[in-house]
């Protein structure tokens, strides 16, 4: 694969900022654009520790969350492979998300409501069956599909500055909260809930990561692939959100919040239009769902090279595919469906639980490492900045993960830490299992390594 092809993974992460655009313009009104903005840039600094990770161990797969396991493996192997289970954890759900989304998008323009989880089951069935194949054959599918997946933004920006009349700065100015003030601790607090849930969607550029293993040419293509991805992320999740408020204020994003780009489309275009931009809105969403389907399977799957999970995690077919990882993903998303539904919010707020992990681990684990490979640092002047901007991501990480993740309330967070500790019986099961007279101590050898 190229690095344009892991840069396409991140521009089918770039439309999930419409899965909480919507419920959170209700709460926040056109202060919602202050959150993607932030988060959109916090994502882009951490893409920076990403790169020189990725630079460095361009032979892992699975990408930002098994650095952990270098870092801390030796020292504490449930650290290490709690990081890459939460990513997985994360991901996991977004690929249920997009589907249903997907669905809501054709049901909602063809009147084809009462067939939206018949509708998702068969995307999935038909991701999964794309994904069997080799990753270089499955791209080139999606590079197609990416193209039609750019078109629907496109149209709605080449719309809005044709008509110009449409578009207003009182749907921006003056910064307004809905029944509060602009500037409290409440909105504070607010403002914290929603970037949590913002982050699951804003942080998506380093999923391009997730892919270098695979990348022709990584050790030189590696930056150009991750910069591709962080710019995509900056413009698309603080663009969109202004664009729309822009067209139609707040009240065009909180009409029907799971479907917010379909009334901006028909003000441009009328019905005919909308259903169009419905087509590609879905191509789009189908994207989003490949780009987790390849994170989260290829994480599964080192961590059964690292020796978390059984072996049965790591087998891959005769295109070299991770079907051990896939079959997991399948059955587990299908499950999803089958309990969530529609319900995409909460299933975001508990998948980003794990995700904010994720990230409070990152910075930790490149500090550590910084110190055991001095490649890291490399081209720096000096060490510093990269220690700075290390701390200060961890700092805000845990900020979102202490005050935001509790607002989602019980069954969200007890939802998540239920998953999350699955890991803890999964690693000793698999340690016990390698350890028998007649294993391959296959766990402790690796561990070791």
């Amino acid at each position: 694969m190229t690095w344009r092809s892991a840069a396409l993974l991140a521009v089918g992460t770039a439309l999930l900022v419409t899965v909480s655009l919507g419920p959170m313009a209700v709460q926040l009104g056109n202060m919602s654009v202050l959150v993607w903005a932030g988060t959109a840039v916090i994502g882009a600094l951490q893409c920076v520790l990403i790169t020189r990770l990725a630079h460095c161990y361009h032979d892992r797969a699975g990408g930002t969350a098994t650095y952990a396991h270098l870092a801390l493996g030796r020292v504490s192997p449930l650290l290490g492979g709690l990081s890459s289970w939460a990513y997985w954890f994360a991901w996991t759900p977004g690929i249920a998300v997009n589907l249903v989304l997907a669905a809501g998008y054709l049901g909602d323009a063809f009147q084809l409501e009462r067939f939206e989880v018949p509708l998702a089951f068969g995307f999935i069935a038909a991701i999964y069956v794309a994904n069997y194949f080799s990753l270089s054959v499955t791209t080139r599918v999606y590079a197609v599909v990416g193209v039609v997946a750019t078109l629907p933004l496109l149209v709605i920006v080449v719309g809005a500055l044709l008509q110009p009349e449409l578009l207003s700065a009182d749907g921006l100015v003056p910064l307004s909260v809905p029944g509060g003030e602009a500037f409290s601790g409440a909105t504070l607090l607010l403002i914290v809930k929603w970037a949590f849930v913002a982050a699951w969607s804003s942080y998506g550029a380093e999923i391009a990561s997730t892919i270098v293993a695979e990348m022709r040419d990584a050790a030189s293509r590696t930056g150009r692939a991750m910069a591709t991805a962080a710019i995509t992320g900056v413009v698309a999740f603080t663009g969109v959100p202004i664009l729309l408020l822009a067209l139609g204020g707040t009240e065009s994003l909180t009409a029907d919040p799971a479907v917010v780009l379909l009334q901006p489309a028909r003000s441009l275009f009328g019905e005919p239009g909308a259903r169009v931009v419905a087509v590609m809105l879905v191509a789009a969403l189908l994207l989003g769902a490949q780009a987790f389907v390849v994170g989260s399977s290829r994480t599964i799957y080192q961590m059964s090279r690292d020796g978390y999970l059984p072996p049965v995690f790591g087998k891959v077919n005769r295109y070299g595919v991770p079907i051990g990882s896939m079959t997991w993903d399948f059955l587990v998303i299908s499950g999803l469906l089958l309990v969530f539904r529609g319900d995409v919010v909460d299933v975001v707020a508990s998948a980003n639980v794990g995700y904010v992990l994720v990230f409070v681990l990152l910075p930790v684990s490149f500090l550590i490492l910084s110190r055991r490979d001095r490649r890291l640092l490399r081209g720096s002047r000096s060490a510093w900045p990269m220690t700075a901007l290390a701390g200060g991501l961890t700092v805000v990480n845990v900020i979102l993960l202490l005050l935001g993740a509790p607002q989602w309330g019980f069954r969200v967070i007890a939802t998540a830490v239920v998953a999350l500790a699955l890991i803890v019986p999964l690693i000793y099961f698999t340690r016990w299992r390698d350890r028998r007279p007649t294993g391959s101590g296959r766990t402790r050898q690796l561990l070791d390594r």
